[in-house]
């Protein structure tokens, strides 16, 4: 009796705990995704753009405002200053004068949420007409929703920039709430998107969880029209049904390469199912790409069928999406093939981490193509070019600011300013430290 009750405990803490695995999985990812924004150039991105916004603040009584105004101020002058393609730099001093304002109030920024503040476009606009937003823009109805439309600009637009890119897109996403925005095609692209980018970090939790969620969107939204994402990925030979099916299907594939790094069987052979809806979609729309020849090469080694592997491999050892090093491994897992060693393909060469790469270079070449601000301007996303001008002007700023910023270049810095004589090296006093 005491065996049976003992297993009975045994079979219920069981039970629980496997059903809480996924919640619990979740939950380690959102704190992963925490750690991986949180370091100092980021921090720094984020104080550039809570000085913008707050720019726009009418009520300068405001706790947050005052705690912030002086570096604010500071951050604006220099901001005004980078006027696009012909000053994209800033001065030594003011980039080591920066870097003092942003350090006296590190640890302000790292504790504010930005959205406390009015729109990043508000500010923008603020710094060139002084026209503030009145209290309470916290409260607005629309600032939820605007805002969110921001970040997902932001996300998106700095992915394939080669100064910011991916870290900044992960921040920007991390900031998004999907949920607040009505049902819509922005909605599911934005989710999408931070799948993606969720995955490229490896949270496969995070976006397996987004990346379901609009998989079930898509199943109820089947006649939807999707403007955007047919630019997004240069779908413009496909129609409204045809575009619905080829993005459905690239949800499927995305959920799959996070199963498929995931640790449990189960979720191991829930991604080869999800493999195999995205190839039957591909083929019902004739599409050939990096991405069907790497889903097909794999199943077919999984299946252990490696002749049928060979002319997808061959097509990816061709493409200009890999470095010569990466088609030279493809060259050799098409050796292993051909001498009937596909477990040796799959482990050592064409593994799970290889495969995952080829999705994550197809998509940003798919995104670096993407002109974004025309994109935005035809589908009359507001203040996108406030938004634009804002994303070079952070840039030259994060730039110059991290180039005198950082040990290895503060002699740099300091020969610079020696040069340009000695009233510039009484300006830079107090700024070393």
């Amino acid at each position: 009796m005491k065996k049976l009750i003992l297993l009975c405990i045994v079979l219920f803490f069981t039970a629980c705990s496997s059903e809480k695995t996924d919640q619990l999985l979740l939950k380690l990812d959102q704190k992963k995704l925490a750690e991986n924004i949180n370091y100092d150039k980021i921090t720094f991105y984020k104080f550039a753009k809570i000085a913008v916004r707050s720019a726009a603040v009418q009520d300068t009584t405001l706790p947050e405002y005052q705690k912030f105004s002086k570096q604010a101020q500071s951050v604006v002058r220099t901001l005004n200053t980078v006027n696009g393609p012909h000053n994209e730099s800033i001065s030594v001093i003011d980039a080591l004068r920066l870097y003092k304002e942003y350090r006296a109030v590190k640890q302000f920024v790292k504790e504010t949420d930005e959205d406390v503040f009015p729109l990043l476009s508000a500010g923008f606009i603020a710094m060139k007409t002084d026209v503030k937003t009145p209290q309470p823009f916290f409260k607005d109805s629309n600032k939820a929703y605007n805002q969110n439309i921001e970040h997902a600009i932001l996300s998106m637009a700095v992915l394939a920039t080669r100064d910011l890119g991916q870290p900044f897109a992960l921040y920007e996403c991390a900031k998004t709430q999907p949920e607040l925005l009505d049902d819509s095609e922005v909605k599911t692209l934005l989710e999408f998107v931070r799948g993606f980018l969720f995955f490229s970090n490896n949270l496969f939790y995070l976006s397996e969880d987004g990346l379901s969620r609009n998989i079930k969107w898509l199943d109820k939204n089947e006649k939807i029209p999707l403007p955007y994402t047919k630019s997004f990925f240069g779908w413009s030979h496909l129609n409204d049904e045809q575009t619905h099916l080829a993005f459905h299907s690239m949800n499927y594939l995305f959920r799959g390469f996070d199963r498929m790094r995931m640790e449990r069987k189960i979720d191991e052979e829930r991604s080869l199912e999800d493999f195999e809806a995205f190839l039957t979609e591909m083929n019902k729309l004739g599409i050939q790409n990096e991405l069907v020849w790497g889903i097909t090469a794999y199943l077919n080694l999984k299946k252990e069928q490696p002749e049928k592997s060979l002319p997808a491999l061959e097509k990816l050892s061709q493409s200009p999406l890999f470095s010569n090093t990466e088609r030279a491994a493809l060259q050799q897992s098409i050796v292993y093939v051909k001498d009937r060693k596909s477990d040796k393909a799959l482990t050592s060469v064409y593994d799970k981490a290889f495969i995952g790469k080829i999705a994550t270079k197809y998509m940003v070449a798919v995104l670096s193509k993407i002109d974004w601000e025309k994109l935005m301007k035809q589908q009359g996303v507001p203040y996108t070019q406030e938004i634009f001008a804002g994303i070079g002007k952070f840039k030259a700023l994060s730039n110059s600011v991290s180039e005198y910023t950082q040990p290895s270049t503060i002699e740099k810095g300091k020969k610079e300013i020696g040069k340009k004589g000695s009233e510039l090296l009484e300006k830079a006093k107090g700024l070393w430290n």
